[in-house]
């Protein structure tokens, strides 16, 4: 429904028609819609962060980066609700703030990837580090959805340099690979 409807046209009524179920049943299960969105973005962040987990081997951690960020907005781009709940521009900001503590799970999943492959340094808490990365990128990726309903690739090449760039300050050009 969110592919074809403005997020506001959408209620647990339609929902609910949709599903074949009783309305009253919808709400067993979502107090209410922004409950049902807030479900939908913790399950779109968490099907998007496993697979940053498969990404195939490379010689850097830069390529690593590039390739999660490719991988996203091959992601967004495929799903219109997935892009209009998590980067569109009259997602409520109640969602948006679901959708921000999500990419704290994209983060740990990146830092993961990234750990999987290399010795990262000793830092503080390097997790948090790759959420900071990945706000970083939602901002180039949710101004070009707002612009073009859809995440292009000059908003992708803008969040790769952005995000290498940030992670840049903190780790080394170079990383050892793991054995």
């Amino acid at each position: 429904m969110l592919g074809e409807l403005p997020l506001d046209q959408v209620g647990m009524a339609a929902v609910a028609e949709a599903a074949g179920i009783p309305l009253s049943s919808a709400y067993h299960f979502f107090g209410d819609i922004m409950d049902l969105w807030r479900e939908l973005a913790r399950t779109i962040a968490t099907q998007q962060a496993s697979e940053d987990l498969d990404l195939p081997p490379v010689s850097s951690w830069q390529e690593l980066i590039k390739a999660s960020l490719i991988h996203h907005q091959s992601a967004f781009n495929k799903d219109p609700a997935a892009r209009k709940l998590m980067l569109g521009p009259h997602t409520p900001p109640d969602i948006k703030s679901a959708a921000c503590k999500e990419d704290f799970r994209f983060g740990t999943a990146l830092w993961m990837a990234v750990k999987k492959q290399f010795l990262l340094p000793e830092l503080a808490d390097s997790r948090e580090l790759f959420f900071k990365a990945l706000l970083i990128a939602d901002v180039f990726f949710s101004l070009s959805v707002a612009d073009h309903d859809r995440v292009t690739d000059e908003a992708l090449n803008e969040a790769i340099l952005a995000v290498v760039s940030y992670l840049s300050i903190y780790l080394p050009p170079q990383l050892a690979a793991r054995a």
